[in-house]
């Protein structure tokens, strides 16, 4: 009887044991992941997003081509007017001689003319300034490139550039037809969807027709639909700062535009998000940071109260290299 008991309890003991240790087990794994947790942001939406700068990048420099194409055509009718007659008094003195020979010391003297005639006549780009461009600035301080103003090769005809500037868009069609369904699957807010689709429609026939300001301007427009877009999704970067660098951006259009009513506007609806990102650097104890966001977008306004667009196109990309450091900082 005894050993019966003992048996019993034996087994029991190890019943138990096995039941406690497959408990352990089990509360080892890890949790499945959640249904409701977001799913991170599409790599496409950055893609889209840079391909937007881009566009505008090269869209502002339309009138500076303009007017360098122009010029260059200038250079090469005046070099063509100059050969004309250089072989007119060539031709002259030709008639003039008697006799043959000397036929190579004349092509030596027609090839140093041509090379002085080039010289005199070279086109050479002019440097890019702060008059020729609208959001320049703004956009190499957005995009984190080298500060010097490198213009490139001056292409032939204007033609060239819309171009470019059409396969981008393009491209940008291409983007949004990937990321369009992923938006719809996790119930992305249809008027942030339609809104984005009517402005990238709007922006082709703009940019198709060659329309200089339209183009810019529903570019700009294009990155207002972003926090909207991503309201759905897990991300580092904070709403406030896609809204702040869209109105910095469409401020200097505004100004461009001689509109300083709708630029004052934009400037009410930058200040609200510019307090909302003050608030979040507090609390994160980046005070340095939130000092130099608050003064520079101060200093924006007094820009502003001047009507002088060098000195707000300035002002207004310190702005957008204070958004970058915020955003750096608060996507830690």
């Amino acid at each position: 009887m005894k050993k019966i008991k003992k048996l019993l309890i034996y087994c029991l003991v190890f019943s138990l044991s096995v039941f406690f240790i497959s408990c352990t087990k089990e509360q080892k794994k890890p949790a499945p992941k959640s249904d409701n947790e977001p799913k991170p942001v599409p790599p496409v939406m950055e893609e889209i997003e840079l391909e937007i700068l881009g566009i505008m990048k090269k869209v502002d420099l339309i009138p500076y081509y303009e007017r360098q194409i122009a010029e260059k055509k200038k250079k090469i009718e005046e070099k063509k007017q100059m050969e004309i007659l250089t072989g007119k008094k060539d031709e002259q003195k030709n008639q003039g001689k008697q006799g043959g020979g000397g036929e190579g010391e004349e092509k030596k003297d027609e090839e140093d003319q041509s090379n002085e005639i080039s010289k005199l006549i070279e086109f050479k780009p002019e440097p890019i300034t702060i008059n020729d461009t609208v959001l320049a600035d703004i956009l190499k301080e957005e995009m984190a490139e080298n500060k010097n103003n490198n213009q490139g090769k001056i292409p032939d005809t204007i033609v060239t550039v819309w171009h470019e500037i059409n396969n981008k868009v393009k491209g940008l069609h291409e983007k949004w037809n990937s990321l369009e369904p992923e938006l719809i699957k996790e119930n992305t807010p249809h008027e942030a969807i339609s809104g984005f689709e009517n402005t990238l429609n709007s922006l082709t026939v703009a940019s198709s027709q060659y329309k200089y300001m339209e183009t810019l301007m529903f570019s700009n427009k294009l990155t207002s639909y972003i926090p909207d877009l991503i309201s759905n999704f897990k991300k580092k970067t904070p709403n406030q700062i896609y809204h702040t660098k869209y109105f910095i951006r469409d401020i200097v259009i505004n100004v461009s535009n001689n509109d300083y009513t709708k630029a004052n506007e934009t400037y009410k609806k930058l200040v609200i998000y510019k307090d909302a990102l003050i608030s979040q650097l507090a609390e994160k104890n980046l005070s340095d940071v939130a000092n130099k966001l608050n003064t520079s977008i101060a200093d924006l306004q007094n820009a502003i109260n001047l009507k002088n667009i060098s000195i707000i196109k300035i002002k207004a990309s310190v702005v957008m290299k204070n958004v970058n450091s915020a955003k750096e900082e608060l996507s830690k």
